[in-house]
């Protein structure tokens, strides 16, 4: 019995030194300081360590002024496109019914040949001006060339701003439309 207590007794000792000494060798650091902020607060904008941070780029209108969300919502339209600027190029913002700005909007950029497409209003649909595609309000193909609809960017509304995040959103919301 007493060579058993001696061995565990050995094990005990040797896995504790053996775990300070990692432990020492190779700091953890702190989990605070691994989070980078933009990714997570870019995919969870509502997260309790994002609720001063604004991700992504804030939304200006045609002339270039930052967005008041108060002001913006009084004059927005459900259904109809708003085109801001923001990202390296410009984005239309989804108007929903409310109105709402949705989570997420909507790139121009045509997925047949990388031209910017151009909101119709009369017509209610995107259209390209180099090879003709069309795209809905949503913008998903209605008509070719072009086979894929336009990306989506992600939209962070917080502390009255509307921010611009170049990433798809963590689910595309014209799958919902389609089922």
């Amino acid at each position: 019995m007493t060579k058993n207590r001696r061995q565990f007794l050995q094990y005990m000792v040797t896995g504790t030194a053996g775990s300070v000494a990692i432990g020492w060798l190779f700091p953890a650091a702190s989990q605070s300081e691994n989070v980078d902020l933009e990714k997570l607060c870019s995919s969870f904008p509502y997260n309790s360590q994002c609720e001063n941070y604004l991700p992504g780029v804030r939304a200006a209108d045609i002339e270039g002024k930052p967005i008041e969300v108060s002001e913006f919502l009084a004059d927005a339209k459900a259904g109809i496109p708003v085109l801001v600027k923001g990202l390296p190029k410009v984005a239309y913002l989804v108007i929903n019914e409310g109105p709402k700005i949705a989570e997420y909007g909507i790139n121009p950029v045509c997925t047949h040949l990388g031209c910017t497409v151009e909101w119709k209003a009369e017509r209610s649909r995107f259209e390209c001006p180099c090879h003709g595609s069309q795209f809905d309000s949503q913008g998903q193909v209605t008509k070719g060339p072009a086979k894929r609809s336009l990306p989506l960017v992600t939209v962070v509304v917080k502390q009255n701003q509307i921010r611009l995040v170049e990433r798809k959103p963590a689910t595309d919301p014209r799958e919902k439309i389609k089922n």
